[in-house]
Formats: C-alpha cells, structure tokens, sequence
C-alpha cells in the first residue's frame, strides 16, 4: 500500500539504494585521488593539511578528540572547500543524468539522499572516528574486526608517500573494493619515504609557520604536550631547509 502510494516498487527501492551507495564509493574513491593527485594544487594542499601537519608522520594517528584542519578556511563543519566543491559538481551531475534518463522523480530524491548521505557517513563520520581513541565501535564484537580493519588501512595511507610527495594507496575509507580494483590496494606498513615527504611539503609551503597556526583546531596537542610541539617545530623547520 505504502510503495503503491509513492508510485514504487520495493526491488526499485533497493536497487536505487544499491546502486547509489556504489555510485558514492566510486565517486568519494576517485575525488580523494584527486586530492592527493597535484591535478588541482589548490585542493590538494587543504586535503594535506590533514596528512602532513594534523596527523603527520611524528604524530599520533589517534587522540581523544579529532584534531579538525579546517579552522581559519571555508568549510562547513569540519569538511574543507577541498571536499566541498567537488561533490557538489559530482551531485548536480547524478541528478543530471537521472532526469535525462526520465528517472521517476521519488527515485531521483531517493537516489540524491543516499548520494549525500553515504559520504558524509563515510568520509566524514567514519573517518573521523578513525582519528580517535576508544571509539565505540571496537568495543562492538560485530564491528569491531572491520572497523579495525579498515583503521589500519588508513593509517597505512597516512604513512605511504611516494617519491613525488603524493599519497599512492587505500583511497577507501570504510570499504576497499575500488582500491582493489583500481590495484591501489596495501595491505602492511612500508618504510616511510622521507625525501617524497620532504617533496611534498615544500611544493604545497608545509612548513612551521602554518604548523603553529593551526593551535586553534588541535588544542590538545598543543596544550598538553609541549616538548613535543618544540619538538615537531625543529622537525618542520629542518625540513624546510634540507635541499633536495
């Protein structure tokens, strides 16, 4: 009665939701390879903000609260114009598409809702309790051994740079099938490629100065580990001077 009243079916439903979410892994799968592909350099450095200064390799990957890299730059929440504008050109695309097809216009809405909630499921929330410690889902028996999983994909991210200064592996966040597929896929840690990462930080400008700008959006850092913040300021500015 309910599906009649709409004017669908229950496989159409679930076959919108489906292919939806697909459609969602693919796109959020390609945009963060985007991100770390230098292709649009603007976008890129946002996205690195969080790689190499927030959660860099001589920081923790994990703290009691998510240390957000967006503070003094446009965003809504804590998702960056880097993520923001990308997306919005991939939705208004999907919606194009379906109204050239003559798709039914609750299928249409359906279709949009999922195409924008799954990422922000995913590369939102579910990311960003990546970053924090004691996150409910490892202590939940039937999540625990995914969400550990796909954790330690990502910290593997976080640590894989190639020689150019880009992040080559596990564009995934949740899930890993487009990384399969595409052979991007790294399962185990590799030694950490310091002169790609010195690369990257002098092509986007990473250095000290913007280290020490972002105190607002990682207080805890800052605040309860002093020596490390000389510490990881002597690292930066290092960096900075090493000639490649």
């Amino acid at each position: 009665m309910f599906y009649k009243y709409l004017h669908v079916t229950f496989v159409g439903v679930v076959a919108t939701l489906l292919d939806s979410i697909v459609v969602a892994e693919l796109a959020g799968y390609w945009l963060h390879r985007l991100l770390h592909s230098d292709k649009i350099p603007a976008l890129s450095r946002g996205h690195l903000i969080h790689h190499f200064l927030i959660y860099g390799p001589q920081q923790p990957m994990r703290a009691v609260d998510y240390h957000d890299a967006t503070d003094s730059r446009f965003s809504v929440g804590n998702v960056g114009l880097e993520w923001l504008a990308p997306s919005a050109i991939i939705l208004f695309f999907c919606w194009g598409v379906m109204a050239l097809l003559g798709v039914p216009l609750v299928y249409q809405a359906l279709a949009l809702c999922t195409l924008l909630a799954w990422p922000i499921l995913m590369f939102s929330y579910l990311h960003d309790r990546m970053h924090i410690e004691d996150f409910w889902m490892t202590r939940v028996p039937l999540l625990r051994t995914w969400f550990l999983k796909a954790r330690r994909m990502h910290d593997i991210h976080h640590r894989s740079v190639d020689p150019q200064g880009l992040m080559d592996t596990n564009f995934g966040i949740g899930f890993y099938f487009f990384d399969r597929c595409f052979r991007t896929m790294a399962k185990r840690h590799r030694p950490f490629n310091w002169k790609g990462y010195r690369t990257a930080l002098k092509r986007y400008g990473l250095d000290e100065p913007e280290l020490l700008s972002l105190e607002g959006c990682s207080k805890s850092l800052f605040s309860k580990t002093g020596p490390q913040v000389i510490a990881h300021a002597r690292f930066f500015r290092n960096s900075s001077q090493i000639k490649l």
